[in-house]
């Protein structure tokens, strides 16, 4: 392998801790020189407050090696004719990373709904969407993950959310994070790797590892976040590999 795409929370952090091996492993791939980049689907923080909580956690990251799915629907976003305005469902930071990527964000007669993580999501929040939803305006998602691992346990996240307006508006939404291929595509053209020179490393069956199916890259599932061994083996998306942490995906690279 080329190349390396790491998901974060799950695979990487659990919190604000990096899980066993993990700083290990990508300190090799520094010292070998195979490039990588953390892909993840988690919008709730900023690229900085992500490159924060990774470098707490002692992985040294660049801003260069970071990839969110706010990033990838931003880029999708900016690639429509018109560039859409948007109503935005999110925290501060994404708001705040849509803005300065020059995208208008408004509440007055927008062409199109974003969901995104949002923390402090209100009743309130969730009816000015469902109203707007109702109108026919396109609807998107940053990622479709139903959880989000923390410390404590898995809590709601944009999947979540989005089983929710899917049972009261009849609306479903095109997902622009993992599991769809171009973010993939995206990532690698950033490397200069082909696909099927990477591998992907995460911990969800159904958005990091049907990504690298989609996308025809190697993949390792860590059963360190949502997936269990026994759920791995009854899915019918299959890993290439199943490791149970970074560390032994990281023996696995040094006997190459």
């Amino acid at each position: 392998m080329k190349a390396f795409l790491l998901d974060i929370d799950g695979t990487t952090l659990l919190g604000a801790k990096a899980l066993p091996g993990a700083i290990e492993f990508v300190g090799d791939l520094r010292a070998r020189g195979i490039p990588f980049l953390w892909l993840t689907n988690n919008t709730s923080i900023s690229p900085a407050g992500g490159l924060a909580r990774l470098a707490d956690a002692g992985l040294e990251p660049k801003a260069e090696e970071i990839f969110t799915a706010g990033d990838a629907t931003i880029d999708y976003l900016l690639a429509l004719d018109p560039v859409p305005r948007i109503h935005l469902v999110g925290t501060a930071a994404l708001r705040l990373a849509f803005e300065q990527a020059g995208l208008v964000l408004t509440d007055t007669d927008p062409d199109a709904v974003v969901l995104g993580y949002d923390t402090a999501l209100t009743y309130a929040k969730i009816r000015q969407a469902a109203l707007l939803l109702q109108r026919g305006l396109p609807f998107y998602a940053t990622h479709p993950d139903l959880t989000c691992p923390t410390p404590e346990g898995p809590i709601p996240d944009v999947g979540s959310f989005l089983a929710m307006f899917e049972a009261a508006c009849g609306r479903t939404a095109e997902v622009l994070g993992k599991p769809e291929p171009a973010m993939a595509f995206a990532a690698l053209a950033r490397l200069g790797v082909d696909p099927a020179d990477a591998v992907m490393v995460g911990d969800r069956l159904e958005t990091d590892i049907r990504m690298a199916q989609n996308a025809g890259l190697g993949s390792c599932l860590v059963l360190s976040g949502v997936v269990s061994e026994a759920g791995a083996r009854d899915s019918l998306v299959a890993p290439t590999h199943v490791f149970e942490t970074l560390a032994q995906v990281h023996e696995w690279m040094r006997s190459w």
